[in-house]
């Protein structure tokens, strides 16, 4: 005689069928890891130091590239001579591991003349993505090789004897802090050494939340953010045609937005601390060209701002 059985009902909880499978109590998911950043970025391009004389050793070319969910992206380095960006040397790098400090040697028989030159970081990963550039994360940086001078005894200048003020085409201009001011000792001078880097201002040292104001008419080309460097920024494109850079004011307190128009003596930001700072000052730079860009160098401010302080 031929028996049928039939199948036993899947064990339910709670009285009812588990719809999901569970595990301890927990449903298991189908999340996996964030996807690959689009594009890698620079975290650091150092060129130590950064104004050699000609003859002496090439400085060092350290970098580091991040992009996360990337392991490897391919990597070189050009260097340009200004104004025409005719290039003198290459660094094919390969593949490079992402996250890591990677230095650069220069390739053998490389010499740098007297000038200006601009070094550029170019970094493309397995998709064929290329580095993401912007003012925070530019991918490059500068170097300036000056003339080897005899060495020759020269008699110390007396302090009255300064410089000749570099006054602009368009006039005396009006001084940045709107307040009492210091323009401090030779720490605060244009060229004092800074770790990795020369200082490229004007330390101009005020009160927590004073004014800090438009030296002429313009546009304002940047406003920004650096934890750890100018803290909170303003780019001025002045009439002039130069640009001025107003770093460490007190975070909040810009007043202008990008591709505002403003008047000589507008008001920008207030002097603070912010970024890497110890003291409320303003971290002042004038640029010849532009800031930041292809032929673009910063000039020393303190002839200038004293000029402009004694109107």
């Amino acid at each position: 005689m031929l028996l049928l059985f039939a199948a036993a009902p899947a064990p339910s909880i709670g009285g009812a069928a588990a719809a999901d499978p569970v595990s301890g109590g927990a449903r298991f998911s189908s999340d996996g890891p964030p996807p690959p950043a689009k594009r890698p970025v620079v975290s650091q391009l150092l060129v130590a130091p950064r104004d050699v004389v000609a003859g002496d050793a090439l400085p060092r070319l350290r970098f580091r590239v991040r992009q996360r969910g990337i392991e490897q992206v391919q990597a070189r380095l050009v260097v340009l001579r200004l104004p025409r960006n005719a290039p003198v040397a290459r660094m094919t790098l390969g593949w490079v591991k992402t996250g890591r400090a990677i230095t650069a040697r220069w390739p053998s028989g490389v010499t740098l003349r007297e000038g200006r030159y601009l070094v550029r970081l170019h970094a493309k990963d397995s998709r064929g993505h290329n580095l993401h550039r912007n003012a925070r994360v530019p991918g490059r940086t500068r170097i300036v090789v000056r003339e080897r001078k005899a060495a020759a005894v020269v008699a110390p200048a007396p302090p009255a004897a300064l410089p000749a003020p570099a006054i602009s085409a368009s006039g005396r201009g009006v001084f940045p802090v709107a307040g009492p001011f210091s323009l401090g000792g030779a720490d605060a001078r244009f060229g004092a050494g800074r770790t990795g880097h020369v200082h490229e201002g004007q330390d101009v040292t005020a009160a927590t939340g004073t004014p800090v104001v438009a030296p002429y008419g313009g546009t304002v080309s940047s406003t920004s953010y650096q934890a750890g460097g100018a803290g909170e920024y303003v780019v001025l494109d002045a009439t002039d045609g130069r640009d001025y850079f107003f770093a460490h004011c007190v975070r909040g307190s810009t007043t202008v937005p990008r591709g505002a128009i403003v008047a000589a003596g507008a008001p920008l930001c207030q002097v603070g601390s912010t970024g890497s700072a110890t003291g409320p000052h303003l971290h002042f730079e004038i640029w010849n060209v532009g800031w930041r860009v292809a032929g673009g160098h910063p000039i020393d401010p303190l002839p200038e701002l004293r000029a402009w302080a004694s109107g």
